[in-house]
């Protein structure tokens, strides 16, 4: 009969489920996450710079078309507090408008409106920000 209950107790050892993480297992995950953050966070944050580069050349291009159909029509729609990435305010004809990105680099773009009223397509300059 001890036989039978040693037997019994090696067969219960075996089939103990282990339950959680070993800490290697643990210290690998750890590791692949920053790989992948390394990899990952210089694309996202060019990303987010392009996005911003993008917005402030969007308003810009916005607020002359804005300005341009003021100075046409002799009307005034042009509020310079809707645009707040510009750095001019002023809607005028033979003027530069000027938006400043909010990116590291700090690009700023320029759309002129000629004396005819008209404006420019952008041009893109830094400011040397970062």
């Amino acid at each position: 009969m001890t036989t039978k209950s040693l037997q019994q107790a090696l067969t219960k050892s075996k089939k103990a489920v282990k339950n959680g993480f070993t800490l290697i297992e643990l210290m690998v995950v750890v590791a692949i996450v920053g790989v992948l953050s390394a990899v990952g966070l210089p694309q996202l944050l060019a990303a987010n710079d392009k996005a911003k580069d993008a917005a402030a050349e969007a308003e810009v291009v916005n607020a002359a078309k804005t300005c341009s159909i003021d100075l046409l029509t002799d009307s005034s729609g042009y509020v310079a507090t809707d645009f707040p990435l510009l750095s001019t305010s002023t809607c005028a004809v033979s003027s530069d408008l000027v938006a400043t990105s909010e990116s590291s680099a700090g690009s700023t773009f320029t759309v002129s409106i000629d004396a005819g009223g008209i404006p420019s397509a952008p041009v893109e300059g830094s400011t040397g920000g970062g």
